[in-house]
């Protein structure tokens, strides 16, 4: 301050406020802040008593003065122009002096007068400053001005008018002749092609701050639409194509449109002038210009969460389905339409529906199914917005979908995404949709995040390895290196899918243990129902919980015996692998699931003829060995017993012959009954690590329940 003079602007100059406006406001409110309260007695302020401690008294009157002195945005020099430095300060002050909770009304009014003078003065200076700058932005190209000049001229003039603007805002527009007046210059500024696009957001939340209710101030936008439209200033001043003013018209149209649906509230959802604004947003969409289109459906997607539903899903989400799904269609155009209906499928369900778009098989095609195709593309960057949507609406509930946790595994485990991608990306870059990095570090907190939410959630993460498998043996396309599983280390990615499911039921059950330890005083409070139905705790069913690798070996060994023929040797031997080390306690696993496991690990060995391979696998087997190839549940038991015990009362005794037929009947029905079962038992894959009925596949009367059905831990004492 003292090399300066205890100037402000001076200080402010030195600062670049046109780079370092953050800096440079907090500079300003420190300084008015200090320089307000040198005289009060009492302060807590530090910087009050730097100042004190440093500065002499002359200095400090001078500093006052200088911080204090009454400044406007009319200069009192005939040849004094406003800079970026000086619009900072006074912005800031008319802002504080608004923001002030000591001052008095009359004082508060003063001030901002001593500032601004009045809201016309303010939009003459505006204009002017306006004027600078598209007078500079339409020089002949042989202006001998310097490339840095230039720029920084462009830099200050669009710096002093946003400051004005502000101004204009902090000033609280009461007088109602000053608001119309406002108001006016901010539509002419808008529908004014020429206006820099820097100023467009300014001026849009200008104009909503200066009116006072939203359906006046939608009312004005529709207004301004239409001057647009109808400008035709833009190729006056200058010699340009009418596709060029027609670019510069549509997205302006989309800059408005946009910013007014950021910043109006649900309340406006189904408005008549709201609805009509997709008439200037349509031809933007079918522009034959990417950038238009893409600019159009983002704009889209904010007019569908301010649209009534049944609006939405019988004319935009058809619209959405059909641009993501086109193969014709830019991948940043398809990615906005995807992300678009992204941020539908969380606020209406039926977004999720199978919708009239016809896939690649002529059937109508859902979201999620769409979701499957953009997965599996050749192109990196659909890919990866894929799995970006696909983990927000699994973790938002929407679906559980083990192919959809595969395919995120997948892309996790792929490092051709990044290898590219590191020294390239910066800071900002990486913080953006789209990009591989921010893709890695979300599906790193995603995994873990999403196995805890839910048990369901944790069942897809388990059941995931089947369909992983086989995606996995489509990656490798025929690859004849075993190389090739160096880009697919499947053995960590199983390790990882058990590792994940393990810690979320470890969380799980020290929940359940938690709950369990509640005083008894508690317990007995809560109401209890007593009834003659009612069983004690010794007649519930055992439960038994499997390990996630017993259930991710399952999955294994049913792959090898069935789709070996399919998959390189390299890859069968590395799943023969992870069976050969699987860690499985025969003694406490569900015998269900372990007869399931050992009938999987012989049709495997049937299935598979390459030495490593069966070698790896007869260790399972082995271990396997001493289980039971056939295991009933009790209640397959018990419910049969209680057939044969009810029909034997209700047939006479002199229908013995009947009777033998009826058993014998019975018995090729429980045969037949067996045989569905299994079919029943391997097409619905079981769920995950977790609490498991010994028994099998459950009749209609719902008496026995799927080996692979799973309870939830809560539920068990």
């Amino acid at each position: 301050m003292k090399n300066v003079k205890f100037d402000p602007i001076a200080l402010l100059d030195r600062l670049n406020p046109v780079i370092n406006e953050t800096v440079c406001e907090t500079t300003a409110r420190v300084l008015i802040n200090v320089a307000s309260a040198l005289d009060c007695d009492t302060t807590d302020d530090m910087g009050i008593e730097l100042v004190r401690n440093n500065f002499g008294a002359p200095e400090i009157r001078s500093f006052q003065q200088q911080v204090l002195k009454k400044m406007g945005i009319v200069q009192k020099e005939k040849d004094a122009q406003m800079t970026p430095s000086m619009a900072l300060f006074l912005r800031v002050k008319c802002a504080m002096t608004v923001e002030s909770t000591t001052m008095p009304s009359s004082a508060k009014a003063d001030t901002i007068s001593d500032i601004i003078t009045d809201i016309p003065t303010l939009c003459n200076l505006l204009n002017a400053h306006l004027d600078k700058l598209i007078a500079f932005n339409n020089r002949d190209e042989d202006d001998e001005m310097d490339e840095d000049e230039a720029i920084a001229f462009e830099d200050d003039q669009n710096f002093i008018c946003l400051q004005l603007i502000h101004m204009a805002k902090a000033s609280e527009l009461e007088e109602e002749g000053s608001r119309r007046h406002f108001i006016s210059i901010m539509r002419s500024m808008l529908s004014r092609l020429e206006t820099p696009d820097d100023l467009v957001d300014a001026c849009v939340k200008a104009m909503a701050a200066a009116h006072d209710t939203e359906a006046q101030f939608v009312q004005t936008i529709s207004e301004v639409l239409v001057d647009v439209e109808d400008d035709d200033t833009f190729n006056s001043v200058r010699e340009r194509s009418e596709k060029t003013t027609e670019i510069v018209r549509q997205m302006r149209v989309i800059a408005i449109l946009s910013i007014v649906l950021e910043n109006i509230s649900g309340r406006m959802v189904g408005h008549p002038i709201l609805d009509g604004f997709f008439e200037h947003l349509s031809p933007a969409i079918t522009s034959k210009n990417a950038v238009i289109r893409e600019h159009g459906v983002v704009c889209l997607s904010k007019f569908c969460l301010l649209t009534e539903e049944d609006k939405v899903m019988g004319q935009f989400k058809p619209l959405l389905m059909t641009i993501a799904g086109s193969v014709e269609e830019r991948v940043e155009v398809r990615a906005q339409a995807a992300l678009a209906l992204c941020d539908m499928a969380l606020l209406h369900d039926k977004t999720l529906e199978s919708s009239d778009v016809e896939g690649e098989d002529d059937s109508t095609l859902s979201f999620k199914d769409m979701l499957l195709e953009m997965l599996g593309h050749s192109k990196p960057g659909i890919v990866i917005i894929a799995a970006e949507i696909t983990a927000k609406l699994l973790l938002a509930g929407r679906f559980h979908d083990p192919n959809l946790v595969a395919w995120l595994l997948t892309v996790f485990f792929d490092a051709s995404l990044t290898e590219n991608h590191d020294a390239e990306e910066n800071g900002a870059e990486v913080k953006e949709v789209g990009s591989p990095v921010r893709l890695q570090q979300l599906l790193s907190i995603f995994f873990p995040t999403y196995s805890m939410s839910h048990l369901d959630a944790n069942d897809a993460v388990m059941a995931s390895v089947g369909p992983l498998l086989s995606i996995i043996n489509e990656k490798l396309g025929g690859a004849k290196s075993a190389k090739a599983l160096n880009k697919w280390p499947i053995t960590k990615i199983v390790e990882f899918i058990c590792y994940t499911v393990d810690l979320a039921d470890k969380k799980k059950n020290a929940e359940v243990e938690t709950e369990n330890d509640e005083p008894e005083n508690d317990r007995l409070a809560e109401p209890t129902e007593v009834g003659p139905l009612s069983k004690s705790s010794s007649d519930k069913k055992e439960v038994i919980e499997a390990s996630s690798t017993l259930l991710a070996s399952i999955d294994i060994a049913e792959f090898l015996s069935e789709s070996c023929d399919s998959a390189p040797t390299y890859y069968n031997r590395a799943l023969a692998k992870i069976l050969a080390s699987a860690s499985i306690d025969v003694d406490n696993e569900d015998k269900t699931l372990l007869s399931r496991l050992k009938s999987q690990v012989s049709e495997a060995e049937y299935a598979n003829s390459d030495g490593p391979t069966l070698t790896a696998i007869g260790k399972l087997s082995n271990l396997l060995a001493d289980v039971d190839d056939r295991v009933f549940s009790e209640d397959e038991e018990s419910a049969s017993e209680e057939e044969v015990e009810e029909e034997e009362r209700s047939v006479p005794e002199d229908d013995s012959e009947e009777v033998e037929k009826s058993v014998q009947s019975d018995d090729s029905f429980a045969d037949a009954l067996e045989e569905e079962d299994g079919v029943m038992e391997k097409e619905n894959s079981r769920m995950s690590i977790g609490s498991f009925y010994s028994a099998k596949a459950g009749n209609d009367e719902g008496r026995r329940m799927s080996c692979a059905s799973r309870i939830s831990l809560g539920s068990v004492n």
